[in-house]
């Protein structure tokens, strides 16, 4: 009886672990990246999980005033999300919220923004080497802030997923418990 209790919760255990392990998709990166300034025409956004997303994720565009972006595509697929707009966005800053479900079903949200600069096809200036170089520091410098704030999300991401192991782990100790109070009380 011992043995067949002991099988029992070794397999409901390594259940319990290996499908908390591997249901839930994480945030990998976005393109562009949070708080990014795009100098390029952008026609899509894309968002890349560790994990399968399902149908019905989405993502959100709004201006700096609040003014809703028409998507002209959202694709779910491969820990993917795209959203494809018809006409390249232009010169604003705008905020991105966006909504998956993790293939186990359960629900994961997050944002991030990105500034739309780029610069007008009929204006070129020539840029003295001083300010060259100059603009190469900052854009360094930019690049190591992003990944900052990349690693900050992330990590607050693998926050938000801590306290369903907690209650997984807390169930498991109880039906563990109450079956070999039970077993016991059968016992006497």
């Amino acid at each position: 009886m011992k043995r067949l209790i002991a099988t029992a919760a070794a397999v409901l255990l390594s259940t319990t672990l290996s499908y908390h392990a591997f249901a839930h998709s994480n945030f990998g990166e976005s393109t562009p990246a949070d708080g990014q300034v795009v100098t390029e025409p952008l026609n899509e956004i894309t968002i890349q999980f560790d994990g399968q997303i399902e149908q019905g994720s989405f993502i959100e565009v709004t201006t700096s005033s609040g003014q809703a972006v028409e998507l002209q595509d959202i694709i779910a697929g491969d820990g993917i999300l795209t959203g494809t707009i018809a006409e390249p966005l232009p010169n604003n800053d705008y905020h991105v919220n966006w909504s998956i479900i993790s293939a186990d079903g359960h629900p994961l949200d997050g944002e991030f923004s990105f500034t739309v600069n780029v610069p007008a096809a009929e204006i070129k200036e020539e840029v003295p080497k001083e300010a060259t170089g100059a603009l190469e520091e900052t854009t360094e410098a930019t690049n190591k802030s992003n990944e900052a704030q990349e690693e900050a999300v992330a990590d607050e991401v693998k926050e938000d997923s801590s306290p369903a192991t907690m209650i997984i782990v807390v169930l498991f100790i109880l039906i563990v418990a109450g079956a070999l109070f039970f077993f016991n009380k059968k016992r006497k």
